[in-house]
């Protein structure tokens, strides 16, 4: 009598049953390791982008005191050699009489200082292009500044220091 070995389907056919949770765990682990890395590289990216953000306001800002608008380019001129971003900047002013009170601010229509006596406006930005709600990450940050206002009368010259809030908006 011929016995013949029911169950036997060879090398890899004994195998099988354990390859297949293998394979599975293993496509588990490369989709984890892969999603981490991109949360990862993403939260780089976000985070030197801040970096960026804050380098140009502090080329802006100096020492929150701005004593005149050749400074305000010399500092709009060092700013724009950060590329990583693209920014526009300016100076908005701050209203310190108890009538007028803070209405808040709309980023997609600022209106920057532009001194009167002279035309100078403060405005900075490293691009034409500007930024669209939606399609770009947009960064705001805003910093409280110091202007040196110059004015005459019949007395002669004399300078005020007007409070000012540096507005700087950055997209990549």
């Amino acid at each position: 009598m011929m016995r013949t070995k029911k169950g036997f389907l060879g090398p890899i056919g004994d195998d099988l049953p354990s390859l297949i949770p293998l394979v599975f765990a293993l496509t588990i682990f490369f989709y984890i390791f892969t999603f981490t890395w991109n949360t990862f590289d993403e939260k780089n990216r976000s985070f030197d982008n801040d970096i960026s953000i804050l380098r140009v306001s502090s080329i802006l800002k100096g020492n929150s005191y701005i004593p005149n608008y050749s400074t305000f380019v010399e500092r709009c001129n060092e700013a724009n050699s950060v590329k990583r971003i693209s920014f526009k900047a300016g100076l908005l002013p701050l209203y310190v009489r108890r009538d007028n009170s803070f209405e808040g601010i709309d980023i997609e229509e600022l209106d920057f200082f532009s001194n009167p006596e002279t035309g100078d406006t403060y405005v900075c930005s490293n691009t034409d292009e500007e930024p669209v709600l939606g399609t770009h990450e947009i960064l705001v940050r805003f910093f409280p500044v110091a202007l040196e206002r110059d004015y005459r009368d019949e007395d002669g010259r004399h300078f005020f220091v007007k409070p000012m809030l540096l507005v700087v908006i950055a997209w990549q």
